[in-house]
């Protein structure tokens, strides 16, 4: 059972005329984004050129874009595969665009590559280790566009400002969100040169922004993969617009992890649908999420966040690495809860325990 690793080992001596662009590729890309490339990658506003990864491998520093220590078994040997292969070596990376900033509870990161004998692709990172990122993904669920969208939206305004005629976009998580977000708030002009709009297990949108936005003018170019016991790519998720890929992992969780997704013969290994469970808690999370109004939503994070934010973390690895000091600053914040929070969240609570009974 091979993995994406193992294709770019496989297929990294063919170019992209010999061996056309396609799913596998674009979620190489979309892992590739993931690597800390801040202080290699030129930025948007540099107006410099744009820079090989070969050239990235002489610049780089193994501490820093390798930071995720726990991807790191599999990011490294992916990188080495890329460095390696006729396939990456000679694509060419430009205009990165990121931000970080608690004030705004925003998380984002994106730029493009350029690969030979195929059109750029515009890249969008995921959630990151931050707890930060992750809170906000959590306010996609009631209140879009967050700051991440609003970024993306401009990044590709911008973006298409120095390209000439068509492009495709994708990302993994959140990152697939935003490929598929900034394609749909852009005037037609724009939106008409997007080829392809790759979304690996990322989030769908609220009923209110598909009712603003017609998505059927994009729903055609938009490929979203899920793996078989997806969680993060069904949320929100009203249609059924997407494939369902075979992740060799255990449990939804860890299904997210795009190294975990089976490649066989240069594709994915396609399964028929998402297992009854995966479904049966999709249907029943987006019912609850689309009944609850946003105040109820938003009380529910931000106490969520406010305890974990209580244990001094920034990131889910210092959460992991110093458990028992994590759980004092939490168990702390949580004796600090007013009692006005406590019954709000508790009646939240018992409507969703409500719903979920009324519709087993």
């Amino acid at each position: 059972m091979g993995n994406i690793i193992d294709y770019v080992k496989e297929y990294g001596d063919k170019s992209f005329k010999e061996h056309p662009f396609n799913e596998v590729d674009a979620l190489v890309l979309s892992q590739f984004v993931y690597f800390k490339w801040e202080h290699v990658i030129p930025l948007i506003t540099d107006n410099a050129p744009a820079i090989s990864v070969t050239e990235m491998g002489e610049k780089m520093f193994d501490a820093e874009v390798f930071a995720y220590e726990r991807y790191a078994p599999d990011n490294i040997p992916m990188w080495e595969a890329m460095v390696k292969s006729r396939r990456y070596s000679t694509m060419k990376c430009n205009y990165l665009s990121a931000a970080l900033n608690d004030d705004i509870e925003t998380q984002f990161c994106a730029f493009t590559v350029f690969p030979e004998d195929t059109l750029p692709i515009v890249l969008f990172r995921g959630t990151d280790e931050t707890i930060l990122g992750w809170k906000e993904d959590y306010n996609m669920a009631y209140d879009m566009p967050v700051t991440g969208q609003r970024l993306a939206a401009l990044y590709i305004k911008q973006v298409a400002l120095r390209l000439k005629g068509g492009f495709m976009t994708a990302g993994h998580s959140k990152g697939g969100n935003l490929a598929v977000y900034a394609p749909l708030v852009c005037a037609p002009a724009l939106q008409n040169r997007v080829t392809d709009m790759y979304c690996f297990d990322g989030p769908s949108f609220r009923p209110e922004i598909l009712k603003q936005y017609d998505i059927s003018n994009i729903a055609l170019r938009i490929r979203k993969y899920i793996p078989q016991s997806s969680l993060v790519g069904m949320l929100l998720e009203m249609t059924d617009n997407y494939t369902v890929v075979n992740s060799m992992a255990h449990g939804g969780v860890n299904q997210h992890y795009p190294y975990s997704w089976e490649v066989k013969d240069g594709s994915f290994v396609m399964k028929k649908k998402l297992d009854r469970s995966a479904q049966n808690f999709s249907d029943r999370f987006n019912q609850v999420v689309c009944t609850l109004n946003s105040e109820q939503i938003e009380i529910v994070g931000d106490t969520l966040f406010d305890i974990i934010y209580g244990s001094e973390a920034t990131t889910t690895e210092e959460i992991l690495k110093e458990k028992g000091k994590a759980a004092i600053g939490m168990i702390k914040t949580m004796q600090d809860i007013s009692q006005e929070t406590k019954d709000q969240l508790k009646a939240i609570v018992k409507s969703c325990i409500k719903m979920a009974i009324k519709n087993t």
